[in-house]
């Protein structure tokens, strides 16, 4: 098993004045997106958006897009139409398919700061036609327990959470109260992402911002040291 540890502050920072963004990959500039992943798991942006901020228009092509609201609330609206309001505690998931362009623009109340983790993994089919999935998890998060928040993997086909185009890969997610522990799941690509709080990995010490990278490993325990929230990763191809 081989484990590499993102510190929060190694990861790039891009500041405007409505937005900042913390990218655990690659993803400003001319380069290859699947160079720079792990497993399937091409972009991890933490993002914080100001009242009123927007991405603008943009176009996205073959690509699984998962976005995970902390915090306030975020609209898209695409090309085919479709306005959607993912408000906190929700994800939604866009598949971009043969193509779609869209923006993003936080609604929130006066002063208050919207917190987006968004997520880009690659499909296991090119091609397929754009769709939306997204959901509420209130419920999971309360209840202190690691759970499904998309998958494509067959062993959760019928299970809650939303879909996923990629067979070989699943985003987990929990809310762990302080003392509170899960097991990671083993794979042989994990990504572990520490949004909020503090924990123990093993023997190691993460706090916000925090990642792990596993590669044929994972089954240690992610122990809670205050109130925290993780999303992880559990991936059975490289792409």
């Amino acid at each position: 098993m081989d484990t590499v540890i993102k510190r929060a502050d190694e990861r790039t920072t891009i500041r405007m004045e409505w937005l900042t963004s913390r990218h655990s990959f690659p993803f400003a500039g001319n380069f290859d997106l699947h160079r720079g992943g792990h497993g399937v798991l091409l972009v991890n942006n933490d993002d914080i958006m100001a009242p009123g901020g927007s991405f603008d228009r943009h176009q996205h092509k073959d690509m699984e897009i998962i976005t995970w609201v902390m915090s306030g609330e975020v609209v898209h609206e695409d090309s085919t139409g479709n306005t959607l309001r993912i408000p906190a505690r929700s994800a939604q998931r866009m598949t971009a398919g043969s193509g779609i362009s869209h923006a993003e623009r936080s609604l929130s109340r006066e002063g208050e700061d919207i917190r987006v983790v968004q997520m880009w993994a690659a499909p296991d089919t090119n091609g397929l036609e754009p769709s939306y999935e997204q959901a509420d998890f209130s419920r999971e998060l309360a209840s202190g327990e690691l759970f499904v928040v998309a998958s494509g993997l067959p062993k959760h086909v019928g299970s809650p959470g939303i879909g996923l185009a990629n067979k070989y890969a699943a985003l987990y997610a929990a809310r762990l109260p302080e003392g509170r522990s899960i097991t990671v799941p083993s794979a042989p690509f994990v990504h572990v992402y520490l949004a909020e709080g503090t924990a123990t990995l093993g023997d190691e010490v993460l706090a916000a911002g925090d990642s792990a990278r596993i590669t044929s490993g994972g089954g240690q325990a992610l122990t809670a040291t205050s109130e925290s929230e993780i999303l992880i990763w559990e991936m059975y191809a490289h792409f």
